[in-house]
């Protein structure tokens, strides 16, 4: 996991949410050679220039292209005849890429004032604005209001949308974000505050959270931290996941408990001191997504 580079980046999405398909597409666009910037693209992709940026947009947020290449990451998730889920009809495919991106080591977003910066369980769309500029460098100038707040609605509505939920049938292309369906973040009654669901996600592995884990103390290069701030920093599992102390001592333990990983994984408590133990190398970490993938997923 690369460091942060502290670059802020409010806008490239021109206010699209992601849409279900447009990984896949942007995966193999990319993967056949092509740019987003060919004049083709519009025809290729089948879709409006502004779309054509928005695909740009979410795939590079999400890792699954850096640098105008597919990254290492994109093709073991998404390379049809190898990767882990194709199609991403796993839900676990979308935490994992939540947490891609929530986490993007080049760029912080409101999507990360929203997952790092926020501290509140309940907030406004302004909360979340404020928390975005504070991650703007004190020596830089600050975006515009408007700015901001198209790119804070654009994350509120990819986690929280219309709710209006209806199954995609075969071969219909969805207008909802598919992170909605994580439920990570609920309106509450007056429509203007929304909160986040803390707590058991019952389409979250454990391998996926051991994954966020590895990466999460990597970044660092430990390998035990206290569950205080496994649980609570900024970029830090148990934020992004919006997990209680339980849920993440829960996933930890199967972990260790499992014949694969019980080596790697730990929870211990000494002296009052709680703290999380993961032996697994970042070259490594990839092994606990083949683990999950390779048994079926779900």
């Amino acid at each position: 996991m690369k460091s942060f580079k502290n670059r802020c980046k409010f806008s490239g999405h021109q206010t699209f949410v992601l849409r279900f398909g447009w990984l896949e597409k942007g995966f193999e666009f990319i993967n056949g050679g092509k740019y987003f910037s060919d004049s083709n693209a519009i025809v290729d992709l089948g879709v409006g220039k502004n779309m054509v940026d928005s695909i740009k947009y979410w795939c590079e947020m999400t890792g699954i292209i850096e640098d105008g290449t597919v990254s290492s990451f994109g093709r073991k998730l998404l390379d049809e005849g190898n990767g882990w889920d194709p199609y991403i009809e796993d839900n676990a495919s979308w935490w994992l890429l939540h947490w891609k991106l929530v986490t993007n080591p080049a760029f912080q977003t409101a999507g990360t004032a929203l997952f790092s910066y926020l501290r509140k369980p309940e907030f406004s769309k302004r909360d979340v604005a404020e928390a975005a500029l504070r991650l703007v460098d004190s020596g830089k100038k600050a975006p515009s209001d408007s700015i901001i707040m198209r790119d804070v609605d654009c994350y509120i509505r990819s986690y929280c949308g219309t709710r209006r939920f209806a199954k995609k049938k075969a071969g219909e292309e969805s207008f909802e974000c598919p992170l909605q369906e994580l439920n990570l973040i609920q309106p509450m009654n007056d429509g203007g505050m929304f909160r986040f669901s803390i707590g058991r996600k019952t389409s979250l592995p454990p391998e996926v959270i051991g994954y966020a884990i590895c990466e999460y103390l990597g970044k660092e290069k430990k390998n035990a931290m206290t569950i205080q701030r496994v649980l609570y920093r900024e970029y830090s599992p148990g934020q992004a996941f919006m997990l209680d102390e339980n849920t993440l001592v829960e996933a930890v333990q199967e972990l260790h408990e499992s014949q694969e990983w019980g080596a790697q994984f730990n929870f211990t408590e000494s002296a009052g001191i709680a703290q999380i133990h993961c032996n697994v190398s970042l070259e490594d970490e990839d092994q606990l997504l083949d683990s999950y993938y390779r048994r079926g997923g779900a």
